[in-house]
């Protein structure tokens, strides 16, 4: 038999609600009233799938070409039919999703800082603000203020809207999330210290709606949105899609449809870049799409009000933080989260609840979140693609991680600093956008090596990385790694960090940028000695491999292991022993590879995941 037969067979059984932190959307009366509920169902094609549920009395709501899927209204038994149907894969409840909780703190200085704390503002002294570089943010909405819909020549650069929450022709926000990110990637107005509010002011712009008043839709809508941005990435040059929503992990990052559309985008040459959420500061809080391998996962720190100053800069408590449940480190990097000024609509969701600080007599709003840190890695890979139009998702992914900056010890020399914050909390480092746009030198590479994202979508294959908890010593270790190095970056026992209030000193970097302290000890973005070993050998899936197990995530305990794959760690890797990569290795991802043709049967969890509560998230407060 076939590895895709045997997958189908596996998927055939997977029921899983991967819940992202909202409510479901309101849907017709007429068929609430029916025995029914909201499914995706996924097989072998389109056609067959829709064939399939038509047959059994199912009512299909969309087609899902992204996924080889639809959404549809399936009454029990019409359920029952399809999962022994020979053409169906996946029949998975249609999870809900919403925009990333946050919330901001008393103002005090009422200007948009993350430019200059990211080193935009550098970046756009050489002429570079994102012209011609189109970013898709899949959120809320838009309202379209001027400085939003209008480039700094006072040009349109809204490209195109289409909204899946209720089929307006013009853009509309009445939850207000989608338009405070936009603002933070590309407000083309200038503040009162005469800099730009937004990190690419020239960048164009296509806004997806799928999220309703209250910031919530469901999987559904999410991937209608994704499947949009792929089918029109063409027309309108779209390079990069924002996607600030978050939510409990509750399944592998292959298993679930969500994941699987994101997987499509970036496989398309989209780059995806995602927020880490805000469950921080426990181990293993990164939420989904997050927690997926291939995209740009960002967390946030602060710059405490003082964005010229490096040494009193902090992690976000709130920052999720690694590994994943797949044992692969996020987030990738930080950037910029909190007190972000933005723009939003006064007449908003989030205006009116209150939920954000307001600039009286303005259409400026103070927030905090890994949203906006996320926003603002977006901005600054337009920037990127400005100045370097050609890179692949994977080399931008590369560009981004090589020349960040991670957060070491500032009272000691810089050859015996510790790092202040582990590489599950900070990846890779600060955001560093001058040489994350015009380092030439040591930067050439792709992220995701090992990582075959197609046979990933095909069922072919599926990886896990390299990080596990280490019940004797309770902390978080990378397999591979000499820990005589970066003592206290590789190495977690969950704490905060040795970061207590003093100085501090973003290391690393090309030397482009002087904004910060400009004390390089890495040469190229890395702490001094080198990260070591982010990815290796090839091994098998396991499920059970380190953090699924050992009372991690809704798969240890009664729920169970993967059945069959519990293995011991040394032998998921082909060859343990072998040496680690140089440092240009350093970002191909931590991989372990699935052969599908492995016998493995997935417990039922439909069950469970029925009964899963759903929320708004959690509401942050900044330190």
């Amino acid at each position: 038999m076939s590895a895709k037969s045997n997958f189908s067979k596996i998927h055939r059984v997977v029921s899983l609600v991967l819940l992202l932190l909202i409510a479901l959307s309101s849907f017709p009366a007429s068929i609430q009233a029916a025995a029914s509920e909201s499914f995706i169902v996924q097989g072998s094609s389109i056609s067959a799938v829709a064939d399939a549920v038509t047959a059994s009395g199912g009512q299909i709501t969309s087609q899902l070409a992204i996924i080889n899927g639809v959404a549809a209204y399936l009454t029990p038994a019409a359920r029952a039919q399809l999962e022994d149907h020979p053409a169906i894969t996946a029949i998975t409840p249609n999870a809900n999703v919403a925009a990333s909780g946050l919330t901001a703190k008393k103002v005090k200085f009422p200007s948009a800082d993350f430019p200059e704390a990211s080193g935009a503002d550098y970046v756009w002294q050489q002429g570079i603000t994102g012209s011609g570089i189109t970013i898709a943010v899949v959120d809320s909405g838009l309202a379209a203020f001027n400085p939003l819909v209008k480039d700094t020549a006072n040009q349109n650069r809204l490209l195109g809207w289409v909204d899946f929450v209720q089929n307006r022709n013009k853009p509309i926000d009445p939850n207000g999330h989608g338009t405070h990110i936009t603002s933070i990637m590309l407000n083309s107005q200038k503040g009162a210290d005469g800099s730009y509010n937004g990190v690419a002011p020239d960048a164009n712009l296509v806004a997806v709606r799928v999220l309703n008043k209250n910031g919530r839709g469901t999987y559904e809508k999410v991937i209608q949105g994704i499947q949009w941005v792929v089918d029109h990435k063409d027309e309108y040059n779209i390079k990069i899609m924002n996607l600030s929503l978050t939510g409990e992990v509750l399944s592998p990052y292959w298993a679930d449809p969500l994941n699987q559309a994101v997987m499509n985008a970036w496989a398309n040459g989209i780059t995806v870049i995602t927020c880490a959420g805000n469950e921080g500061p426990s181990p293993v809080s990164i939420s989904v799409p997050g927690n997926n391998p291939y995209v740009i996962t960002v967390g946030a720190f602060t710059d405490a009000y003082t964005p010229t100053d490096w040494q009193d800069d902090y992690l976000a408590s709130f920052s999720g933080a690694g590994p994943t449940l797949d044992a692969f480190v996020k987030p990738d990097l930080v950037a910029p989260g909190a007190h972000m000024v933005a723009m939003m609509s006064n007449a908003s969701y989030i205006s009116k609840e209150h939920e954000a600080n307001w600039f009286t007599g303005t259409k400026y709003y103070e927030m905090a979140g890994t949203s906006q840190a996320a926003a603002v890695a977006t901005g600054v890979a337009a920037l990127m693609y400005q100045q370097n139009p050609n890179l692949t998702p994977d080399e931008m992914k590369y560009r981004l991680m090589i020349t960040a900056m991670p957060w070491i010890e500032g009272d000691v020399p810089v050859e015996e600093a510790r790092a202040a914050y582990s590489v599950f909390q900070q990846g890779a480092g600060r955001i560093n956008a001058p040489d994350a746009v015009f380092a030439v030198e040591g930067v050439q590479g792709a992220a995701n090596q090992g990582l075959d994202i197609w046979a990933d979508m095909n069922g072919d294959a599926h990886y896990q990385g390299f990080a596990y908890y280490d019940e004797d010593e309770g902390v978080y270790r990378i397999d591979g790694i000499d820990e005589s190095i970066n003592d206290g970056y590789v190495v977690w026992d969950g704490g905060l960090g040795l970061w207590s209030g003093g100085l501090g000193l973003w290391s690393g970097g090309l030397g482009l940028w002087s904004g910060g302290l400009g004390l390089w000890s890495g040469g190229l973005g890395l702490w001094s000695g080198g990260l070591g070993l982010w990815s290796g050998g090839l091994g098998l899936w396991s499920g059970g491999l380190g953090l699924w197990s050992g009372g991690f995530g809704l798969w240890s305990g009664g729920m169970g292991l993967w059945s069959g794959s519990a293995t011991d760690w040394n032998e998921l890797t082909d060859n343990p022993s072998a040496e680690m990569p140089a440092k240009d290795e350093l970002f191909s991802s931590q991989s372990m590879e699935f052969s599908a043709t492995q016998s493995m049967e997935y417990p039922d969890f439909s069950d469970h995941f029925n009964n899963a509560e759903t929320g708004t998230g959690p509401w942050v407060e900044e330190d």
